[in-house]
């Protein structure tokens, strides 16, 4: 099943750079709240995300995902499965003329009961905080990539698809 978002953008195959990049994300929800990174933007407003990155050379993706939550939320999570798999394009130059395409990995992930988000000791470009955040305020926030809140709702009510197509 596709996901229908009418933010949903797949450029022209020519503009797509190579090669494909596997990222991770961690999908943290406790009670009707999610654990999302802060990130500054240039005219001072705000950018969320859900913690995660990139797969190095050699790393499983479970691996990148302990990593880069021990980077950017000083956490030791626990794995509880998988919610998502998604194609994301983010653009590579201002003008967006060309794109990195990646594949996301959208993890159910737990933090201890103790938990109080902080950044951790290698936080992610232009990282500025680590919130819980409603998800009712999930459509009042700039989530990247588009398409995000819908699937962190979803994945929030036990619902799928587990492969949602395009964000």
């Amino acid at each position: 099943m596709r996901m229908k978002n009418a933010a949903q953008y797949q450029p022209p195959v020519r503009s797509v750079a190579v090669p494909i990049r596997n990222s991770v994300r961690a999908l943290i929800v406790r009670k009707d709240q999610v654990l999302l990174l802060r990130k500054s933007v240039r005219n001072g407003d705000s950018r969320y995300a859900l913690p995660g990155g990139g797969q190095d050379r050699g790393e499983t993706l479970h691996e990148c995902v302990f990593r880069e939550c021990r980077e950017e939320i000083a956490a030791k999570i626990s794995i509880v499965g998988l919610a998502h798999v998604a194609n994301a394009f983010k653009p590579l130059d201002a003008k967006m003329v060309s794109y990195r395409q990646q594949v996301e990995f959208i993890f159910h992930c737990e933090v201890p009961k103790n938990y109080k988000p902080r950044q951790g000791p290698k936080p992610d470009k232009n990282q500025v905080g680590v919130e819980w955040v409603s998800l009712h305020r999930l459509d009042k926030i700039d989530l990247r990539p588009r398409g995000m809140a819908t699937l962190i709702r979803r994945a929030a009510a036990g619902k799928g698809p587990i492969y949602a197509g395009t964000l």
